[in-house]
C-alpha cells in the first residue's frame, strides 16, 4: 500500500472518528455518562464523567465498527440533494402555470396584470431551499451514526451476510 492511499485511509478515519464522535457525545449525555454539572457555590461548571460498561460498548463501536460500516455502506451516506419544494418555490411555479394558461396574443399578463421584469434573472426563489436540504443531511447522517455507535454488531452482521450473498451469486 502506498503512503498516499495509507494517508488517504487515516484522513478518511478520522473524519469518521469526529461525524461518530458528535453522535457518542449525545448518547453519552442522555445515558448519564457524561453530565455538566454547574456549581453555584463558585460559580463554575465541572464535567462528570461516570462511564459504564455500555458507554465503552459505545466506545468501541464508534472506534472499530462505525469506520468500517461507513466505508462499506456509502450509498446511505451520500450527498445527494432531496429537492425540498418550498412554499415559495410552489408558489412561483403555480404562478407561472396561471399566467402560461391565462396566455393571449403574446401577452403574457392575466386580466391585465403585468409581469415581475426581474423575476426571471434567477432560476429559483430566494428561500432556505438549500439550508434545507443541508440540514436534512446532517440529520441523517447524525441519526444513522446514532444507530450503528447502538447496535453495530447487528450492522456488521448485515455487512458481513451481504459479502457472502454476492460471492455466493458469483
Amino acid at each position: 500500500m502506498s503512503t498516499v492511499k495509507a494517508a488517504v485511509y487515516m484522513l478518511k478515519y478520522a473524519w469518521y472518528l469526529l461525524a461518530g464522535g458528535v453522535a457518542l457525545l449525545l448518547i453519552y449525555f442522555y445515558d448519564g455518562g457524561l453530565a455538566l454539572k454547574y456549581i453555584y457555590a463558585t460559580g463554575h461548571s465541572r464535567w462528570t464523567v461516570n462511564l459504564s460498561m455500555l458507554d465503552w460498548y459505545y466506545l468501541f463501536n464508534l472506534c472499530l465498527i462505525l469506520p468500517f460500516v461507513r466505508g462499506v455502506m456509502k450509498r446511505a451516506y451520500r450527498k445527494d440533494s432531496v429537492e425540498f419544494e418550498t412554499y415559495k418555490d410552489k408558489a412561483l411555479r403555480l404562478h407561472h402555470s396561471d399566467a402560461q394558461a391565462n396566455h393571449k396574443g403574446r401577452s403574457w399578463s392575466a386580466n391585465g396584470v403585468t409581469t415581475n421584469p426581474w423575476e426571471y434573472q434567477y432560476s429559483q426563489t430566494q428561500s432556505y431551499k438549500g439550508a434545507a436540504d443541508f440540514s436534512f443531511n446532517v440529520a441523517k447522517n447524525l441519526f444513522l451514526n446514532i444507530l450503528i455507535i447502538m447496535c453495530g454488531p447487528l450492522f456488521l452482521v448485515y455487512v458481513v451476510v451481504k459479502k457472502f450473498r454476492q460471492r455466493k451469486s458469483l
